[in-house]
């Protein structure tokens, strides 16, 4: 595995995270409801709906992390120093992603 510095890993996957986070608001919006509507803490850790919130936040942070991670071991890779060769590099990678 190529190495990368663990601060870019952590910029990308914060960007990342908040980006996808604003396709699963709506899942994260009806769970908060719920909670509210539920007798108690434990009521609502228990159902089945805050595991389900918890397995879409957990995934969709490995998620960014592994993609952060993907995109900075390829611009390490091919060498890629100027904010256009990134963009280059970026426009490939979403080329790639969205076919």
């Amino acid at each position: 595995l190529p190495p990368v510095k663990p601060s870019a890993i952590a910029l990308g996957t914060v960007f990342n995270h908040v980006a996808s986070l604003a396709i699963l608001g709506p899942v994260f919006g009806d769970t908060y409801r719920q909670a509210q509507a539920a007798n108690s803490k434990e009521e609502f850790f228990k159902s089945k709906e805050a595991a389900s919130a918890a397995a879409a936040w957990g995934t969709s942070l490995a998620g960014s992390a592994l993609q952060s991670y993907g995109v900075a071991a390829l611009i390490n890779s091919t060498g890629t120093l100027s904010y256009k060769g990134a963009a280059y590099l970026g426009a490939l990678i979403f080329a790639a992603s969205s076919a």
